[in-house]
């Protein structure tokens, strides 16, 4: 599965320190695992942060896998003062509403009330991309002897 090149929302191409993506199968185990690949591909951002990214990784995932059900792909891009996060699925189905009485169905809530930003792109060829920025907490250096 190709993700398109094209995100619009993020940053232009040359304001990225680092980029990645992971290409995941449309099953459960796929939000552990890319709660644990976005923890690795930053090892060196404060730890709430890295708790928020994981959280809202997984949710986004945990959303593709249950509604899209279709193979999925998590983009991470760097830049100097965020991180932003978009999962892609090829469904193009509406997004449910959340609501008091409505057991689970509360992810893209903790997005938007955690996320600097976040946004729906659906693509030309087919497909969407659900995205979210953080702003970077990185670690302080370790003090030198």
């Amino acid at each position: 599965m190709q993700r398109p090149d094209s995100v619009p929302l993020v940053a232009p191409e040359e304001d990225f320190l680092r980029r990645a993506t992971l290409s995941l199968p449309p099953e459960a185990v796929s939000a552990r695992l890319a709660r644990a690949w976005v923890s690795d591909q930053l090892p060196e951002i404060w730890e709430g942060t890295r708790d928020t990214l994981r959280l809202l990784t997984s949710e986004l995932v945990t959303n593709a896998v249950v509604h899209a059900r279709t193979p999925l792909q998590v983009s991470l891009s760097l830049t100097r003062t965020d991180v932003l996060v978009g999962v892609f699925d090829l469904d193009l189905g509406h997004v449910a509403a959340d609501t008091p009485d409505r057991d689970g169905g509360r992810g893209l809530s903790l997005v938007e009330h955690l996320a600097s930003s976040h946004g729906r792109v659906e693509h030309p060829g087919g497909g969407k991309t659900h995205w979210f920025r953080l702003p970077l907490a990185m670690q302080p250096a370790s003090p030198r002897p």
